[in-house]
């Protein structure tokens, strides 16, 4: 009998071992291998795929509707899909059972309208994190190799999400947290008490470098991915090589200098139309390049072995578009006058390069330091030739420009007749027709108060230079010129909001200002040093609270002799 228990007791506990055994691969089988991203929201397609890298899954996207079926007859029928849907922009309803219907694998569905915020409450051991702007996608680009190495979650934050972040970070013990790029100050100030390490330049090639760097000390590699920063691609997410920007056309000169300066040996070009700066920097780096630019194709027809563009998503890239307005020739003053006009939806930076040719000589002259110009404006810039002929007049135009001066990265290039002119510009400044500079608290802007002495009337452009906001140097602008009549005294505005902590850091702000008859060429500068006082309130508030003031005043008045009427008429 003892026996027989022993024997019974054995055989149990064999069975239990091989019920285990049995078991745990159907566990481990029951796991997605592959998320499928069914979004138009580039915030939900980038934080799908890099769950999915995170998990040890696949990772696609949809970039169109028509995208769907195309998408799933590249996808093995063994795998098991997540889908992750947006709740209010998909490209396919009813992903999931079109799937189905293909003969694959459906694991599961996820419906959210922000998978950003969904998808990090999946994975409950993650306690290191990133956080980027949400308005460009390039800084998120930039950091998702750094993010899968350190696995750590990227947070896309602004003035209006970053209370639920921080609801978030809040229930988690964060061991690092890292604030990459410009942050709205809300973001900043709300995520202080994490002590978040900051990596933010202002100039975004530099922070490129910067987190590049990081990736090396812990892993350091022979090769990078080189991208522009405008799309998500699947090897741009998947942390195997650090990320470097080279730019739309021209090689910044952060990123070329790293590139001299490193070990690294081949960069892999996603994306074919950036072979010309990928060519420069073969050239000036002495790096191999290879450039990715197609896959194979998913769908075979009549045998042939054909090939298709690479699945990339757009993410949201600043406008910078520059072009030359106007060129001159001022015979008064023996004058270039070349203006340009920014189109683009931010400052932007530029040096040019000018070959002035005639019938019998040619000139070269330039800029030395980057020039900045405000969005939708012009900027007029004024080189002394000595010009023997103006036959046959041209410029050829070679500038560089960018959204900040390292970052000179698009290349503006053409040749133009100038035209010649002959004109006694009259409004010029001086130090004492600058009247005031205000930070005026209710306006959120900084007021230039100018008096135009001049007989005509003069049209103006402002730039304060290098004034200190939170941890970094900005120049502000104009956006637009003003006209301020002869004999007349206007504040012009520039808005921009300063906490008490600006102000104490600027108490004197580096102002230029650009003035001239002609809209399209203010070619005179003053530039001077000025106190930046600080008001409170505008003129027109306080008319307001004097007329308030003795509205009421009249009221008491009048209330004070109905109640003397009163009294005589009783006594």
């Amino acid at each position: 009998m003892i026996k027989d228990g022993k024997t019974k007791m054995r055989k149990g506990i064999l069975y239990m071992f091989l019920a285990i055994i049995l078991i745990l691969p159907i566990g481990s089988a029951a796991e997605f291998t592959q998320v499928i991203s069914n979004s138009e929201k580039w915030t939900d397609v980038y934080s799908a795929i890099h769950y999915a890298n995170l998990e040890g899954a696949k990772g696609d996207f949809l970039v169109s509707t028509g995208h769907g079926n195309l998408l799933i007859e590249g996808i093995n029928k063994n795998e098991k899909i997540l889908v992750l849907n947006s709740e209010d922009q998909p490209y396919v309803f009813n992903y999931g059972d079109f799937i189905k219907s293909k003969g694959n694998i459906v694991y599961g569905e996820i419906t959210s309208n922000n998978l950003n915020f969904e998808l990090i409450n999946r994975l409950d051991s993650l306690d290191n994190f990133i956080v980027v702007g949400d308005s460009y996608g390039y800084n998120a680009l930039a950091v998702a190799p750094y993010a899968m190495l350190t696995r750590s979650w990227v947070f896309f934050a602004n003035r209006l999400n970053i209370f639920q972040i921080d609801s978030l970070l809040s229930s988690r013990d964060v061991n690092n947290l890292v604030i990459y790029g410009y942050a709205d100050r809300q973001v900043s100030q709300t995520l202080s008490k994490y002590n978040p390490q900051i990596i933010n330049s202002g100039d975004r090639f530099q922070d490129n470098v910067e987190i590049v760097k990081r990736y090396m000390a812990t892993k350091p590699v022979k090769q990078v991915v080189l991208t522009n920063g405008e799309f998500i691609e699947k090897e741009i997410m998947a942390g195997i090589e650090p990320v470097l920007f080279t730019g739309k056309e021209n090689v910044p000169e952060k990123i070329n200098e790293y590139l001299k300066n490193s070990e690294i040996e081949v960069g892999v070009l996603i994306g074919n139309d950036l072979v010309g700066a990928a060519t420069n920097i073969r050239k000036s780096a002495g790096i191999s390049v290879m450039v990715k630019f197609a896959r194979s194709a998913r769908s075979q027809t009549d045998g042939v072995a054909a090939v298709e563009g690479l699945d990339l998503f757009p993410v949201p890239t600043p406008i910078m578009a520059l072009s030359i307005y106007s060129i001159k020739y001022n015979k008064a003053t023996s004058q270039i006058e070349i203006t340009y006009k920014s189109d683009s939806n931010l400052p932007v930076y530029f040096k040019g390069t000018l070959t002035i040719s005639s019938e019998n000589e040619n000139i070269r002259v330039g800029d030395l330091d980057p020039i900045f110009i405000a969005p939708g404006d012009f900027k007029t810039i004024v080189y002394a030739v000595n010009l023997t002929s103006t036959n046959n007049l041209k410029a050829e135009i070679y500038t560089l420009y960018g959204e900040t001066q390292s970052s000179l990265e698009k290349i503006l290039q053409e040749t133009k007749e100038i035209n010649i002119v002959d004109v006694i510009d009259s409004c010029k400044l001086s130090p004492e027709n600058i009247k005031s500079v205000k930070y005026n608290k209710q306006k959120k802007a900084i007021l230039v108060k100018i008096e135009n002495t001049n007989k005509n009337d003069c049209w103006f452009d402002i730039e304060i230079r290098d004034l200190i906001i939170g941890n970094s140097k900005r120049i502000l602008g104009t956006e637009g010129l003003v006209r301020i009549p002869s004999g007349k005294t206007k504040s012009i505005y520039l808005d921009q909001e300063l906490t008490q902590e600006d102000l104490d850091n600027n108490p004197r702000v580096d102002l230029i200002v650009y003035s001239g008859e002609r809209e399209d060429s203010l070619v005179n500068i003053l530039r001077g040093k000025y106190d930046l006082d600080v008001e409170t309130l505008t003129m027109v508030t306080y008319i307001i609270i004097a007329i308030a003031i003795i509205i009421t005043i009249l009221i008491i008045i009048l209330i004070f002799l109905k109640r003397r009427e009163k009294e005589e008429e009783y006594y």
